[in-house]
């Protein structure tokens, strides 16, 4: 499975993502051996893995890096995470200037990543030539080639808009070649219809440049966009854009030249000839270097193609001829192309394709654009190479705009069902296809996964290529209909039909977001809706088995024996068997579990650790394998990408239905809570899951929610919440346990919202207290009634949740919540130690130390030192309770538990002075008081017939919200008075 996830990542995972695998820089000078640095500039920390430069690193021969002498620059702050949280501000740098930050590496061709601080418009000089050109936006990004040839690479921001500032957060480096050249090229000379937008891969406006690599063989040639809003020729000139062109174009490079709109306009002082003039002299300039040269006559504006006459060109369109008549070079007439495309369409599909200004096209427009001049430039070939995935791959494809997957509608295993779009996440036949090699690289059958996954193939109805045409599955037909290819465009991907020389895209119809809507075959119209995330799947014999059930028959015998030892001697399982052998939970199949498999068969050995499931094996959407931060437990962890559609489905096999503690090994460095939404199995339910930070990425730590799982095997799914993405996962572990499950996220996770100018009393506390919905009765916490037994001038905000202990209540983010909205005058009842003491799950052990002063860190009092001093600072009286009485394997009278919690509490409350309700003694000495039968009815052992007798039932829970009404009113505070 390792092989299978790094041919994902090199497949799905742009240059920037590869980045965190590189090395930090050196203190010693560059050497052949250091292909890779990466730099976080300013002074805010530094990201792990990335050297630090701030502003007062001036550079130095023998560390080999920092800002040249008399380099204005400053350390300031930048709105991005990680080492896009800070920048360096350059001054007084000019993109030919000598005023750049420098990094010696040895001579070569390099690829250069660059993410901008906060900007309005910003470019960036490279080798003192303006090489990247007026990116927009705080964190922006891009990446292109250069070559160094005097062993040390220059670089600095500089104007893209004079009167604001030009700041670098983040320089990557990476050589991909001892040449000193570029790969052949596509360099671009154009105004504001062709320039690049950003972000690159989702601005809403786009200029035909930066769209053309989805149309090109992207392995064999790179686009560098040197095109410029609001530019004319003899501006590109003297601006510096045509510097770099020249310098570094090569033989067999082709340079298209795309301007003239701005030239025609009385500001700019260009007559048709002058403009004549400058065009000959780039082209005989860059035929010089050997390229070939294309000039474009540009295309119209909105509503040309509603003119009658139609016009036959704008702008200085006839000049174009002239000078290709007389170069011999060609000319492309992209108005015509692009007129005679618009007559095909509405008015108002036309519109739909430039902005409200009539003149620029926008992303879709752009596309459509693109594909035109790939087709004229026709660099490498008639389409491009497509992504190559292993062959059989288990996938379910993702639309971007509607979040549906692609289905075999019902599920039926028949010539002719329809293809279309639904909710359901959980993987099955229906939505999860099978990509098999068609025989030419880069193309694939797409097999659905009803029947044997090889009968039906996607296809495309009778082999047209009309748009709307129909999309199903049906038998194999030897046909150009079922065969595809997949291009790359960001981080997903469009399903190109062969039918149309790849030229038109599967998408749902009209953009759709509506369930069972239809696949459709339509021309790339540069819509989310013909975008698709790829997420692989498990097929079914990568499965995960029960635990040491190697034969899945159910049963632990000696053959079981037999397949794990010879699955360990011969050291490459897959990994399903690997996991299935690992009963010792170190993520390892080795001699130690086979010793316990044997023990277990012997009888010496009674239960097997609770299994994990390593994050990285898993199937993943906009994600990979890491290996940079140390302290994982599995061979990698899983990096989610930094947006709220990346996400992980685990597959799990739970050998019981019931509730399952599930424990995630997590490590988050940032700030902020990188906070997921978790399902499981497709059920309608969902629950927002709090990862807060964990101080670095080198520190993981568990973090924990009970979720409802069948026998069998079960998908639990987790989707970043935020735009940081998910914490860096290492493992889930599964535990059963008879603690219930937490309220579902209803858009108020965080438990109840309160405005009030009331006093407000807020419940931190675990499943005891909890507030369970009606499909959950007879189970019910005593929060739920507790402001029953309170006067109408005080209000109750329950926060309380199941599984919680004081370590994890704060380490989620709920104590948080509660301080944000608690005001002077309100109360926090504190009840927490059910969960505290449990030192086989790490995520919620906080043991009692006894010592309240100095307590120790991670323990019980240290935790409950937050709340106390949280409370206080807001101006709000804190009460603290000892733990409920739990009657499992008690018979009349009761006894008391939790005294070293109840010990604990009562020390805190000494200490600061706060109040103290004994709970535990108090319910002890209530249900004494009364018939055992009625008070086993209390509990929802009593009421199901179970072993639980920690939980409540709505009775049991009415009861003890009012012995906690009760101890309020005799703690004689203020609260006291409003007790019934």
């Amino acid at each position: 499975m390792q092989t299978f996830f790094r041919k994902l990542r090199a497949a799905a995972v742009s240059l920037a993502m590869t980045a965190s695998f590189a090395a930090m820089l050196p203190a010693s000078p560059a050497s052949a051996a250091n292909t890779y640095w990466k730099f976080d500039f300013g002074s805010g920390g530094v990201a792990s893995g990335y050297t630090g430069v701030s502003a007062a690193d001036g550079y130095n021969a023998s560390r080999g890096y920092g800002f040249s002498s008399g380099c204005d620059v400053a350390n300031v702050g930048a709105s991005g995470s990680g080492a896009l949280s800070d920048a360096v501000q350059f001054k007084n740098s000019t993109a030919n200037g000598n005023y750049t930050f420098c990094a010696d590496v040895p001579n070569g061709l390099y690829q250069v990543s660059v993410w901008l601080g906060n900007t309005n418009r910003t470019s960036v000089g490279i080798e003192k030539m303006l090489q990247i050109v007026n990116m927009t936006g705080n964190g922006a990004y891009h990446t292109l080639q250069v070559p160094v040839t005097d062993g040390q690479l220059n670089i600095c921001a500089c104007a893209g808009k004079e009167g604001y500032a030009f700041s670098i957060s983040a320089l990557e480096i990476k050589q991909i070649s001892t040449q000193t050249h570029t790969n052949p090229t596509i360099w671009v000379c154009g105004d504001s219809t062709v320039c690049n937008y950003y972000p690159l891969n989702s601005s809403a406006q786009a200029g035909w440049a930066q769209m053309l690599p989805q149309f090109i063989d992207t392995t064999k040639w790179q686009v560098m966009n040197q095109a410029a809003s609001g530019q004319y020729a003899r501006g590109f000139v003297q601006g510096g854009q045509f510097d770099v062109i020249e310098k570094n174009g090569q033989p067999g490079d082709i340079y298209v030249i795309s301007i003239g709109i701005n030239d025609t306009n009385s500001k700019n002082n260009t007559t048709e000839e002058q403009y004549a003039e400058i065009i000959t002299d780039m082209a005989q300039r860059a035929m010089a270097k050997g390229m070939r040269v294309i000039l474009v006559k540009q295309q119209g504006r909105n509503g040309d193609c509603q003119r009658n006459p139609l016009l036959e060109g704008r702008w200085y369109g006839a000049a174009l001829d002239r000078v290709g008549a007389a170069l011999n070079i060609e000319v492309v007439d992209l108005f015509k192309m692009w007129q005679d495309y618009c007559l095909t369409k509405t008015a108002d599909q036309v519109s739909a394709m430039y902005l409200d200004d009539g003149l620029h096209p926008n992303r879709a427009g752009a596309t459509v654009l693109a594909q035109f001049m790939a087709d004229a430039i026709n660099a490498g070939g008639s389409a491009p190479s497509g992504e190559t995935f292993e062959d059989g791959a288990a996938v379910m494809f993702r639309n971007l705009e509607s979040g549906f997957y692609l289905t075999a509608e019902g599920g039926v295993e028949a010539d002719g069902t329809n293809v279309s779009q639904s909710s359901d996440s959980t993987p099955s036949g229906k939505n999860t296809w099978y990509l098999r090699s068609a025989g030419e690289e880069g193309e694939y059958y797409v097999c659905s996964g009803l029947a044997d996954g090889k009968t039906y193939l996607l296809d495309i109805a009778d082999g047209k290529t009309a748009n709307g045409t129909n999309v199903g599955i049906w038998s194999n037909t030897s046909s150009d209909a079922q065969i595809f290819k997949f291009f790359k465009d960001g981080n997903y991907y469009h399903i190109a039909t062969k039918v149309s020389d790849y030229k038109s895209y599967v998408g749902i119809w009209g953009g759709s977001h509506d369930e069972d809507a239809n696949a459709i075959e339509w021309e790339n119209d540069g819509t989310n809706n013909q975008k698709w995330t790829i997420q692989f799947t498990k097929a079914a014999e990568d499965m995960p088995f029960a635990q040491a059930d190697l034969n899945r028959d159910g049963k632990l015998t000696a053959v079981d024996l037999t397949l794990a030892k010879q699955a360990v001697l011969a050291g490459d399982a897959p990994y399903n068997v690997t996991q299935a052998i690992d009963v010792n939970g170190d993520l390892k199949a080795d001699a130690a579990d086979i010793a316990l498999i044997h023990g277990f068969l012997m009888g010496d050995v009674s239960e097997f650790a609770d299994p994990k499931y390593a994050a990285t094996e898993q199937t993943i959407s906009e994600g990979w394998p890491e290996e940079t931060n140390a302290g994982y437990s599995y061979k990698n962890y899983l990096n989610l990408d930094n947006n709220s559609s990346s996400n992980v489905i685990f597959t799990v096999n739970a050998p019981f239905t019931g509730n399952y503690l599930c424990t995630f090994n997590i490590a988050n460095a940032s700030a902020n809570d990188r906070a997921m939404m978790i399902s499981v199995s497709g059920q309608t339910d969902t629950w927002l899951q709090s990862f807060l930070t964990t101080g670095a990425w080198t520190t993981w730590e568990e973090r924990g929610i009970v979720l409802p799982l069948t026998a069998g095997i079960n998908y639990i799914t987790l989707k970043s919440h935020t735009s940081e993405g998910g914490p860096n996962i290492d493992y889930l572990m599964l535990s059963f346990t008879d603690e219930p499950v937490p309220e579902p996220y209803s858009g108020n996770q965080q438990g109840d919202i309160v405005v009030s100018d009331k006093p407000t009393v807020f419940v931190a506390a675990d499943s005891t207290a909890q507030s369970y919905k009606a499909s959950q009765a007879p189970q019910q916490g005593w929060g739920y009634y507790l402001a029953d037994y309170f006067s109408a001038d005080v209000a109750v905000a329950n926060h309380a949740i199941a599984g919680r202990s004081s370590k994890s209540f704060y380490d989620n983010g709920r104590l948080t919540t509660i301080l944000d909205q608690i005001k002077a005058g309100d109360y926090l009842l504190i009840d927490f130690g059910i969960n505290d003491g449990d030192s086989t799950k790490s995520e919620r052990y906080a043991p009692v130390c006894g010592n309240v002063d100095n307590p120790t860190t991670g323990s019980f009092e240290y935790y409950m030192t937050f709340y106390i001093k949280g409370a206080l600072d807001k101006g709000a009286t804190p009460i603290l309770m000892s733990p409920t009485l739990s009657i499992r394997n008690q018979t009349q009278p009761f006894k008391v538990g939790y005294r070293n919690i109840d010990s604990a509490c009562k020390m805190l409350a000494n200490k600061y002075k706060i109040p103290y309700f004994d709970l535990g003694q108090a319910m002890t000495d209530n249900f004494n008081k009364r018939d055992y039968n009625t008070v086993k009815n209390y509990y929802m052992g009593g009421a199901t017939g179970g072993t639980d007798f920690t939980h409540f039932t709505e009775t049991g829970a009415k009861v003890v919200a009012e012995i906690i009404c009760n101890g309020i009113k005799g703690l004689n505070i203020d609260l006291s008075k409003h007790v019934k």
